[in-house]
């Protein structure tokens, strides 16, 4: 039995508005054969502590922004839970603020801190580039996660540039984050595809790349856009959905500036119980970011049967098999990115040829119930004072 002890600033967990994150984190606490304490911080918003058998989630509902008033709460509420359910382990969600108030509570509880990475900002040169807090950002970071007794990361490339931070290569596991994948690898529902077509007024002879998730800078929609400009050149019937909150952006007007008009389909945000269907309406999936941590939604993406066309991100160098489930080109280059597209889109053999691998290299390397035991087992290694790391 391990209880731990977890600092987030995710309050989807109330919320319930992005997948399935109050049952995921009662998932881990049954296999733990434990109880799992949550501290999130957050403004005050009205939120009722969540309280089960195994779950306690309690957040802090700090007044104003200070951050002094989140590091307060965050360890009084922390030391709360602790109390209440005494945890064999400490974890952060990230290696930031969250970090400060876990190790901080390490330090009042002596027990054992994991920091988790489930971005690319310790290797990924454009992280720093975004904004000059980004700097700062990354500073503290190391900072904390040289004091961690464990570092949780979702991508080989950035434990490799943790090991470059100094940190022991032991204490460093690559655990990504589990996904669920069987709605997605599951035969469609015919009738639901057909809705997503008529919906976006596209047909089986419309070649279609599908783009799914938050809008922020570094997701670089605008590259993706350029790149889709030249595919339609060359092949008018191709069509491009880009599936998300559009609100706050411009990437509407970028694709009427550029004359895309109606190649490319906006259905705004899409609940996550329909996004299966989606998938199987498109026949190549799109990622133009600068960075990422791990693409969750390339794994989506290859359990539903479709290649992938990705930047050369940390976690896209793990999930596509470049040549084999898909491509990867440089970050930032439109003109490469429209080329693998179009090579994809052109060839409906190869294109099922990638499909099928990219189903079978997301079963063998990201089946979520594998991924879930080494994370739980993680916690389980280091409350025994044994390494962080499970050799498979």
């Amino acid at each position: 039995m391990t209880n731990t002890l977890m600092i987030s600033l995710d309050t989807t967990i109330f919320t319930g508005k992005i997948g399935n994150t109050r049952a995921r984190h009662e998932g881990y606490a049954q296999l733990a054969n434990g109880h799992l304490s949550m501290v999130v911080l957050n403004r005050a918003a009205g939120y009722t502590p969540l309280e089960t058998p195994r779950l306690s989630v309690h957040p802090t509902e700090s007044r104003g922004l200070p951050l002094l008033r989140y590091w307060r709460d965050g360890v009084r509420t922390g030391l709360v839970l602790q109390a209440a359910h005494p945890a064999a382990v400490i974890s952060s969600q990230d290696p930031f603020l969250s970090a400060l108030i876990a190790l901080r509570l390490k330090h009042r509880t002596g027990k054992p801190l994991i920091i988790q990475d489930h971005s690319a900002i310790f290797s990924s040169p454009y992280f720093v580039r975004e904004h000059p807090r980004n700097y700062l950002a990354r500073t503290l970071g190391v900072l904390m996660i040289r004091q961690a007794d464990a570092v949780r990361v979702v991508s080989r490339r950035e434990r490799l540039a943790c090991i470059r931070y100094g940190i022991r290569p032991s204490a460093i596991c690559v655990i990504p984050v589990a996904t669920e994948t069987a709605a997605f690898a599951a035969d469609p529902d015919p009738d639901a595809v057909a809705a997503w077509r008529v919906r976006l007024g596209i047909t089986e002879k419309n070649p279609t790349i599908l783009w799914v998730g938050r809008p922020v800078a570094f997701k670089n929609l605008s590259l993706l856009l350029t790149a889709f400009q030249r595919i339609v050149t060359e092949l008018p019937e191709a069509r491009l959905i880009l599936a998300g909150d559009m609100n706050g952006t411009n990437y509407i007007g970028q694709a009427a500036a550029r004359g895309l008009g109606d190649a490319v389909k906006f259905p705004g945000t899409v609940p996550y119980g329909d996004l299966p269907a989606l998938f199987h309406a498109a026949d190549v999936y799109a990622l133009s970011s600068n960075y990422e941590g791990f693409g969750r939604v390339l794994v989506e993406a290859g359990a539903a049967g479709l290649p992938v066309v990705a930047t050369d991100t940390a976690g896209a160098a793990d999930v596509v098999a470049d040549g084999l489930t898909g491509a990867i080109v440089p970050i930032g280059n439109a003109e490469k990115l429209a080329e693998a597209l179009l090579l994809l889109l052109r060839h409906p053999v190869r294109r099922k040829q990638f499909a099928t691998r990219a189903r079978q290299h997301v079963q063998a390397n990201f089946e979520e119930g594998t991924l879930t035991r080494k994370w739980v087992e993680m916690w389980h290694r280091l409350s025994r004072g044994l390494p962080p790391c499970a050799l498979s």
